[in-house]
């Protein structure tokens, strides 16, 4: 089955589907091993892992393109991908979709910032186009779709401006075709006053700091996808920065090893799917030792 189907199908099973943000392959076949049934390249985790930059837009589409195709063919569940802003004017955009799609990806979001795009939480920084160029951009990437399953999401910034926009971008964003819609609700209130007044699936991120589960947003009648986005990335910064403070204080890992049941060499190639590896080894050998 194609990725894009399955990815249409989960969507279609469950009310609310919740996954996590990869920031490579690794981290993609943990979220896979968990049971989840996609993942999301998030822009922030891979510009992090990748340049050690904070989210400021720093990345070109071949450098998240290649990367989101490698972190695909590792997993076999759908994966979705930031898209950023489209990386440029109408031929950036549509070739921005085509690109996403044959790399094997599921599905993306596109957003109404403008260059350079910053994190979504960074809204002293951010700045939106119109309504109605983020329309166009919306109809441009629908036409260049291949896939009619492909997944375009539409995701808007305009937090920056008040809840009541957000809510006016995202119904229109949807009526322009945008198969998902995505906002930055603040607090529980801003939940529920999404969910009352936009009629279409929602692609929506929680974290740890927030005082509320998916589970209350499926009761709220928030339907599509919920995320978290960073918080593989931040946990595993924080297992390696006592690790190494472990390391470099008393020049011993045990504690941390301990404390976080850190898995060993044999739990870890079993994750990696080393027995895969050697079994096709032993199917097709191409030589044999040479004998002195």
């Amino acid at each position: 089955m194609k990725k894009t189907t399955m990815l249409r199908n989960a969507l279609k099973e469950n009310p609310l589907t919740v996954t996590a943000g990869a920031y490579d392959a690794l981290s993609a076949k943990v979220i896979e091993y968990a049971g989840f049934e996609a993942a999301l390249l998030s822009g922030f985790g891979f510009e992090a892992s990748l340049l050690g930059k904070p989210d400021v837009g720093l990345l070109t589409l071949n450098e998240v393109v290649n990367h989101a195709r490698n972190i695909a063919a590792a997993v076999d569940i759908p994966l979705l991908a930031d898209a950023e802003a489209g990386y440029g004017g109408p031929g950036n955009l549509q070739r921005t979709v085509q690109e996403f799609e044959r790399a094997g990806v599921a599905g993306i979001f596109i957003e109404d910032q403008v260059y350079p795009v910053f994190c979504g939480t960074l809204k002293k920084f951010k700045k939106i186009v119109t309504l109605d160029d983020m329309v166009t951009k919306i109809k441009c990437a629908l036409d260049a779709r291949e896939d009619p399953e492909f997944l375009i999401a539409a995701r808007t910034d305009a937090d920056i401006v008040s809840l009541e926009e957000q809510i006016k971008r995202c119904l229109a964003y949807r009526e322009a075709g945008a198969d998902m819609v995505t906002a930055f609700p603040q607090n529980r209130e801003e939940f529920q006053t999404l969910a009352k007044e936009v009629d279409a699936p929602l692609w929506l991120y929680l974290g740890a700091i927030m005082d509320i589960t998916p589970k209350e947003l499926e009761d709220m009648g928030i339907r599509g996808l919920v995320v978290y986005p960073v918080e593989p990335l931040f946990a595993a910064t924080q297992a390696m920065m006592d690790l190494m403070v472990e390391l470099k204080n008393k020049g011993t890992v045990r504690e941390t090893f301990e404390r976080l049941n850190i898995l060993d060499y044999r739990k870890f190639f079993s994750l990696m799917g080393l027995r895969e590896c050697i079994t096709l080894d032993q199917a097709f050998p191409f030589t044999s030792p040479e004998k002195c």
